[in-house]
């Protein structure tokens, strides 16, 4: 009894060493492959290299199988797929088969990134009491994700000229935290691969890594923990059961979005303004998959402030309802789609049975009519405020009412944490300027890819302001009373920003005496609201104040109160209260 539960612990580990073992050389792999230039020779042996781990990888796979067996409810049908396709390229490879041979290493490297991924996907975080914290496990997947990133764009492959550590962390961290600010010129200081590895951070950023991940554990995992379901749970703010549904919705619905935008900004393009339909293919999703994550990177060197595309305002509309999209949040879409789908088959119903319309009682919930309306009073106060104070200044060059209407209405979107330029923001009246530094620190909604405080934040900080005024005990909202804890974290929420930012502007105010103090306050601004608009000072920031932004990114994009969630000890709910006292405020 006891040899054969040592020789299961053993199997055990020898699967997972070598599957580790396969997953790190396949890294390698990679940066060898994507990062450096070589010749024949090496391209031969790093071919030959990939073949020798996709052998390995369907040993691995084996192994797993032959571990847990494939009968009844262990069968692992990923693992059986996954043992299938490698075997079959390493049979297509070993007799020449013209499909796998004629694609060279592509096929085989497919396989290994995907296998590795998987993998790294399957693995039991949870285990440990203190890793399952879920904010500790978000700020960690950034930081790690930063790092890889940072490491990419150092790879002499992704740029047209060699960049300072310093610039490489800056980048990685902005596509990353989804901000947009940038210290190099995306269009000519990267090549194609920097700008797709920089496209893959703001996808993981924007997302979140963890949701990835999680998605991947839920589809090619043979079962999925209730720990890893509770993990995805605190992650996606879901209940239990719906914690894999609305993971696949995510990922599918983003997907889809964006593909959706860059046929939309690719049928937008000048005919005359691409030297290739490549090239123009490549800008439309670069730029759709920048907005839908509220990124704002733009692989032109002033972005849609370009000439060719400053007056393209199909564009600018299209950009900006991926923006909207992107930061509503997406429990906040996907609830307000159920209530439009009942609406549609009820009429349906109605139109062809006759029968009266179901009336279906608070399908879209209290969080989803406070973001909508607040978005809503937002978007209308930004592009009034643009309309009102830049008429006759930066509108002045667009000489159609349309024209000046779609660029204010474009200004006034992109703040919510977007980055995206149609104007000189270092020709803006003071006024203007203002609104967008408020507009940025409020950012978007709570659950997407959007920063700032959120704009439940800001809803439930108003509404309590109103109430506080009239002598109220409570704060009601559409026939609802708010929780004294969401009341309590908004505060919270504000309060830490407000110090933060006071903190940040200060330092970087301390490192950079020779510039102004609002072009300083409105770059922290942008950087803590992931927003990425600035007033052409980030090229001309030190490494100091470069590293300083960094951290201000990172802490906007977590957030301040979820870094103290995952480093303070949550305490045990009392059972006793102390006697009740009033403070005196005013």
């Amino acid at each position: 009894m006891k040899r054969a539960l040592l020789r299961t612990v053993l199997r055990r580990e020898v699967v997972g060493l070598a599957r580790v073992t396969v997953i790190v050389l396949t890294v390698f792999l990679v940066l060898l492959e994507f990062g450096y230039r070589s010749d024949a020779d090496t391209q031969a042996l790093l071919e030959q290299l990939s073949y020798g781990l996709v052998i390995a990888a369907a040993f691995v796979t084996l192994g797993s199988l032959l571990r847990t067996g494939m009968k009844g409810e262990h069968m692992r049908r990923a693992e059986i797929i996954w043992f299938v396709t490698a075997v079959a390229l390493i049979i297509g490879k070993a007799v020449a088969m013209p499909f796998v041979v004629n694609l060279g290493r592509w096929p085989l490297l497919v396989f290994l990134l995907v296998f590795s991924f998987i993998e790294l996907s399957r693995l039991e975080i949870g285990r440990n009491s203190t890793l399952f914290n879920p904010a500790l496990l978000f700020v960690t997947s950034f930081i790690i994700l930063i790092a890889l990133g940072a490491a990419l764009l150092l790879l002499p492959n992704s740029t047209t000229r060699p960049i300072s550590l310093v610039d490489a962390v800056f980048t990685s961290t902005s596509a990353v935290c989804v901000t947009g600010l940038t210290t190099i010129d995306v269009g000519k200081d990267l090549t194609q691969m920097g700008q797709w590895v920089l496209l893959l951070l703001i996808q993981l950023g924007g997302l979140g890594v963890m949701t990835f991940t999680s998605f991947f554990a839920f589809f090619f995992k043979g079962r999925t923990s209730l720990e890893e379901q509770l993990r995805v749970r605190d992650l996606a703010n879901t209940t239990l059961s719906g914690a894999r549904g609305f993971i696949v919705q995510v990922i599918v619905f983003s997907i889809l979005v964006e593909l959706i935008g860059a046929a939309l900004i690719y049928a937008n393009l000048p005919p005359d303004g691409f030297a290739t339909a490549g090239e123009s293919l490549f800008f439309s999703l670069f730029h759709s998959v920048s907005a839908f994550n509220n990124a704002g990177f733009s692989t032109k060197s002033l972005g849609l402030y370009d000439p060719a595309l400053r007056f393209n305002y199909p564009l600018m509309w299209v950009v900006a309802l991926l923006i909207i999209f992107g930061g509503l949040g997406f429990g906040i879409i996907f609830n307000f789609s159920r209530y439009v789908r009942a609406w549609i088959v009820e009429r349906i119903r109605r139109l062809f049975t006759g029968a009266p319309v179901k009336r279906h009682p608070r399908v879209v919930n209290l969080s989803t009519r406070l973001v909508l309306l607040t978005t809503a009073f937002l978007i209308l106060t930004g592009t009034a405020s643009i309309l009102v104070f830049e008429w006759n200044r930066s509108l002045a060059e667009h000489s159609s009412w349309w024209g000046r209407f779609s660029v204010a209405f474009f200004t006034g979107i992109t703040p919510r944490t977007a980055g995206f330029n149609v104007v000189d923001y270092g020709a803006l009246t003071v006024p203007a300027l203002m609104i967008t530094i408020l507009l940025m620190y409020i950012g978007g909604s709570p659950g997407s890819t959007a920063g700032g405080i959120k704009t439940t934040t800001f809803g439930v900080a108003t509404l309590n302001i109103f109430a506080t005024a009239r002598g109220r005990r409570r704060i009601e909202f559409l026939g609802r009373e708010i929780s004294n804890l969401s009341t309590r974290r908004a505060f919270a929420t504000i309060v830490l920003s407000l110090i933060f930012l006071g903190l940040s502007v200060s330092v970087v105010a301390s490192l950079e005496k020779e510039h102004g103090l609002m072009p300083i306050a409105f770059e922290c601004f942008s950087a803590f609201g992931t927003v990425g608009l600035s007033m052409n000072l980030t090229p001309q920031l030190g490494d100091a104040a470069r590293l300083a932004l960094v951290v201000v990114m990172f802490v906007g994009r977590v957030s301040a109160l979820t870094l103290l969630v995952s480093v303070l000890r949550q305490v045990q709910v009392s059972k006793y209260r102390y006697p009740k006292e009033d403070i005196l405020i005013n």
